[in-house]
């Protein structure tokens, strides 16, 4: 093979499938050769990361950029990015409730502009739904799924029930990524089973009962997959009761025996993806008489996910699965999420055995907090790379920023 321009050397190399001792070569962009230490080609430079364990880049399917609009202040591409990076996230997902909403093609263009050159990491767009737009949802190009809300969040106060155009959206086949807690999820369950052509992907589930009715749907042979957040695994109502609106969102924190119910279902394969639901609020907004929902979460669940490994409730290639290939199967990103020979090189190196206390004023975020401040784990996020290129460094986000809109199956086509 022609010369590649990194080799990195004396990691353990993690996939969904095995973890184990390879080098890694990168040209172009894309792992160019992976084999056994000390059989890979020539290469200008040499990187050795002994000791280091190394993964696929994140793949983050749930995120609120706050751009274009009325909430930039709470956090941009360029701010939140940033994050990303330093939290081993090289592909992320926005979600349409900006203001204004993303359900046009208008305002799907003023996202396309707010991100571009402006992103550390690669981006992906999800476009909303409302009552009155499903014209618009076949003509636009390009967006990972389409999202609806059946329950109020931030910028949502007229959550979508309406049974016709659930129909007809289920039915177009494209992925649909819904908010639906409790009872609409059943609801949204039995319309899927009846009109729906595609696959349905059910955001931050966080109750027993939804575990319960999604595992029951994939008995039965829908086509349906679950995502859940690092805040619903690692924090509960306890916590809530500590945190006061810092420790608010959508869903709330729930029960203990909720939190074993989402454990158990990463085990037997009912949840598919983690995902943060990264969603920054300033303090003094949260510090208001009527607090928005919604944590930051970009930077702290690789910590929070090594952690859970070093403790025995995860292991590495699960990982793997939750946060980097099943996202990019699921949203058909491709050449996302692995580390095989011709994918992108988006890669994030980990050291698993350090022990380190998660602080507010190393978060990259532009709120600069997080529910996890003082919270001590075991494992750190040490470099990343994006299509080859060093992004981040042990404590520093290097050079300007290189993320790229994600190439992505188009409605229809």
């Amino acid at each position: 093979m022609r010369q590649a321009e990194l080799l990195l050397r004396g990691a353990v190399v993690v996939s969904a499938e095995a973890a184990r001792p390879l080098d890694l070569a990168i040209r172009g962009g894309r792992i160019a050769w992976l084999g056994e230490p000390g059989t890979g080609p020539t290469c200008g430079e040499v990187m050795d990361l002994s000791g280091l364990t190394l993964l696929p880049g994140l793949i983050d399917g749930h995120v609120h950029f706050r751009e274009p609009g009325g909430h930039a202040h709470k956090g941009t591409y360029l701010s939140e990015s940033r994050a990303a990076a330093a939290g081993g996230v090289t592909s992320v997902l926005t979600m349409p409730n900006t203001v204004p909403f993303c359900g046009t093609r208008e305002v799907l263009a003023a996202v396309r502009a707010a991100a571009a050159g402006r992103c550390h990491v690669d981006y992906g767009l999800h476009f909303g739904v409302t009552a009155d737009n499903l014209p618009e949802l076949i003509a636009v190009d390009n967006v990972p799924a389409f999202k609806i809300y059946m329950n109020e969040t931030t910028g949502i106060s007229s959550p979508l029930c309406d049974e016709a155009l659930l129909a007809r959206l289920l039915a177009l086949g494209h992925p649909v990524a819904a908010h639906a807690e409790g009872e609409t999820l059943d609801f949204l369950l039995a319309m899927h089973r009846r009109y729906g052509t595609g696959p349905l992907y059910v955001v931050h589930v966080a109750l027993a009962h939804e575990v319960a009715a999604l595992r029951a749907a994939k008995a039965a042979g829908q086509w349906v997959y679950g995502e859940v957040t690092p805040h619903h695994l690692f924090l509960d109502q306890r916590d809530a009761a500590r945190l006061g609106p810092f420790g608010d969102m959508r869903p709330t924190l729930k029960k203990p025996s909720d939190v074993a119910a989402l454990w158990e279902a990463l085990a037997d394969g009912t949840l598919d993806t983690i995902a943060t639901d990264h969603a920054p609020h300033l303090r003094s907004e949260k510090a208001a008489a009527s607090p928005p929902p919604g944590v930051a979460g970009l930077q702290t669940m690789l910590p929070l996910l090594l952690d859970a490994v070093a403790a025995g409730r995860l292991s590495l290639r699960q990982v793997v699965r939750l946060t980097s290939r099943n996202p990019a199967l699921i949203f058909g990103l491709r050449d996302k999420g692995e580390l095989r020979v011709g994918a992108a090189a988006d890669l994030v190196a980990v050291d698993p055995h350090v022990r380190e206390t998660i602080r507010d004023t190393d978060q990259l975020t532009q709120p600069g907090w997080t529910p996890f401040d003082g919270r001590t784990v075991v494992g750190r996020v040490e470099l990343t790379w994006l299509r080859g290129q060093l992004i981040y460094r042990s404590g520093e986000v290097l050079g300007e920023p290189q993320g790229r809109e994600i190439p992505t199956r188009s409605p229809g086509g």
